[in-house]
């Protein structure tokens, strides 16, 4: 998984042993999405990388995707876990969504979302992240690179 010469399998790697603490102690999606964000950030110095950023240019972020198996598809204002873009352009690199492994929720919706990111947004790259929390023992149980 490259992002010009950015291996971010090599990063994933890292950041669960820097940020084992974090995920065995069953924190929040949203600080992991942090502490992965800041990860990213020295990496991608030409790019913005933001946390929960709703905007596409001055208005709220929207796509219309499914949010059930059944396909019902609807516009939603979406909230990415990630992105890697230049504000206030289209120029939009990676759209990253996470889940915990103690969140039953399934992949479907994230999926779908990602696609849309791609589809609709433009997005060039997506990646969706289910890691292993709770427990002794810390790391990626579902990756899904589009």
């Amino acid at each position: 998984m490259l992002i010009g010469d950015v291996n971010i399998q090599t990063l994933l790697d890292e950041f669960v042993g820097e940020q084992a603490q974090l995920l065995e102690n069953d924190a929040s999606e949203q600080a992991i999405s942090h502490q992965l964000a800041m990860k990213l950030c020295p990496h991608f110095p030409d790019w913005d990388v933001d946390c929960e950023y709703n905007r596409k240019m001055e208005v709220v972020k929207k796509l219309i995707y499914a949010v059930s198996p059944t396909g019902e598809s609807i516009e939603r204002n979406v909230v990415p876990d990630i992105i890697i873009h230049r504000r206030m352009t289209t120029e939009n690199l990676l759209a990253v969504e996470i889940k915990k492994s103690t969140n039953q929720e399934q992949s479907f919706k994230d999926l779908e979302k990602l696609s849309a990111f791609r589809g609709q947004l433009g997005y060039q790259n997506s990646l969706f992240i289910r890691f292993l929390t709770g427990g002794n023992n810390a790391g990626v149980v579902e990756l899904d690179w589009q």
